[in-house]
C-alpha cells in the first residue's frame, strides 16, 4: 500500500473532519496543520512557516478558510467588524495557501487546493464546465479567483496543482444543512427571492471521495487544474427548498414561504448576498469523463440518505 504523508489544513473542518476519517480507514499516514495542534504527529502553524513542511511530504490538501456564510448580529451594526470579517475571509485562504507554496518540501508531487464554485459568473441559463474562463462578477468570485491565483511560483515546478472547486456540501454533521434545518423543519422557509436561481450541491460523502479519487486513484491522478466537485443533477433554490422540507417532514406549507432579498442583503451584506440570491449550474465534467462515479447523484438520494425519507424525483430544469 502507497502511503502518503498528508499535511491538510483545515482539517478540523466540515470536510477536513470527513476527508481525514476516510483517508485513514485507507491506511493514509495523515498529518493536519493545526495553530494548536494535539496530537504529536499533527503539525503548528508556526513550525511550518519557520521551518517548511516535512521532507517527506508527498501530497498537501489545502481546505483552510473561514466560514463566509457566518451569521453574526455585530455585523448588522458595525461596518468595520464587517470588513475586517471579509478581509479575513480573504486572508484565511489567500495568505495561507501562499504559505504553503512558499513552504513545500522537494519530496512533494501533489497539491490540491480546495476552491469553490463561485468562480464562476451566476448565471440563470447557462451550464458552466471546467473550460469555462473567469469572469469577475463582485467580491466572490475575486475571492475565488485569487485563491486559486495564489497556487503559483516557482516552488510549484514538477508539482501537479488541483483546484477542487466545491458546490455546497450536504452533510448531517454541520455546514449548510445545519443552518437550514430549524427553519425548513418547520416549513417555514422556502423560495430565497424568486428560487429560480441554481443550487449546485453535493453530499459530503461524494465530495470526500472525490478528493480521494484525485489524490489515490491512478485515473484521478491525471486530472489537473480546475475541477468540479458538485452532483451532476443541480436544481433550482426553490426545489431544493420544498425537497428539504418534504425529507424532514414539515407541514404541507412547508416550502412555500418565500425569503424576500431585502431581507437576505440586510442579514449577509451586499458583498455576500449573492451565495443566496445568485448561483451557478456547475457540472463535475472532468471526474465524470475520468470515471468517477457518485453515489448520490440527485438530490432525493442524498436526501434519502441523509434523512431517511423517499420522494419523489426533484425538478433539475
Amino acid at each position: 500500500m502507497v502511503i502518503f504523508n498528508f499535511n491538510a489544513c483545515g482539517g478540523n473542518g466540515l470536510i477536513g473532519r470527513a476527508l481525514k476519517t476516510k483517508l485513514l480507514a485507507k491506511g493514509i499516514n495523515v498529518r493536519i496543520i493545526l495553530r494548536n495542534p494535539r496530537r504529536s504527529q499533527d503539525l503548528s502553524w508556526k513550525t511550518v512557516e519557520s521551518s517548511g513542511l516535512p521532507e517527506d511530504t508527498h501530497a498537501v490538501i489545502n481546505l483552510s478558510g473561514r466560514s463566509i456564510g457566518e451569521i453574526n448580529p455585530k455585523f448588522l451594526f458595525s461596518n468595520r467588524a464587517y470588513n475586517e470579517f471579509l478581509e479575513e475571509v480573504r486572508s484565511s485562504r489567500i495568505e495561507t495557501t501562499k504559505t504553503l507554496v512558499q513552504s513545500l518540501s522537494k519530496s512533494t508531487k501533489h497539491f490540491i487546493n480546495s476552491s469553490a464554485i463561485g468562480f464562476y459568473k451566476p448565471d440563470l441559463s447557462r451550464s458552466y464546465c471546467e473550460k469555462d474562463g473567469y469572469e469577475e462578477s463582485g467580491f466572490l468570485s475575486r475571492l475565488v479567483h485569487d485563491w486559486e491565483a495564489a497556487c503559483s511560483g516557482s516552488q510549484l515546478d514538477g508539482i501537479r496543482r488541483v483546484f477542487v472547486r466545491t458546490g455546497i456540501a450536504l452533510s448531517n454533521d454541520g455546514g449548510a444543512l445545519a443552518n437550514m434545518y430549524t427553519s425548513h423543519r418547520l416549513g417555514l422557509a422556502g423560495p430565497i427571492g424568486d428560487g429560480k436561481q441554481w443550487f449546485s450541491w453535493i453530499h459530503i460523502d461524494d465530495l470526500v471521495n472525490i478528493f480521494c479519487f484525485l489524490l489515490t486513484d491512478p485515473s484521478g491522478q491525471k486530472l489537473d487544474g480546475p475541477v468540479n466537485a458538485t452532483a451532476p443533477n443541480p436544481v433550482r433554490q426553490g426545489a431544493f427548498s420544498r425537497a428539504l422540507c418534504q425529507s424532514l417532514g414539515a407541514p404541507s406549507f412547508g416550502g412555500r414561504i418565500p425569503t424576500p432579498a431585502f431581507v437576505v442583503k440586510a442579514m449577509l451584506g451586499a458583498h455576500r448576498a449573492p451565495l443566496l440570491l445568485e448561483g451557478q449550474r456547475v457540472l463535475p465534467v472532468k471526474v465524470t469523463a475520468a470515471g468517477f462515479r457518485f453515489q448520490y447523484p440527485t438530490l432525493e438520494s442524498a436526501f434519502e440518505n441523509l434523512y431517511g425519507r423517499k420522494l419523489p424525483p426533484v425538478p433539475t430544469d
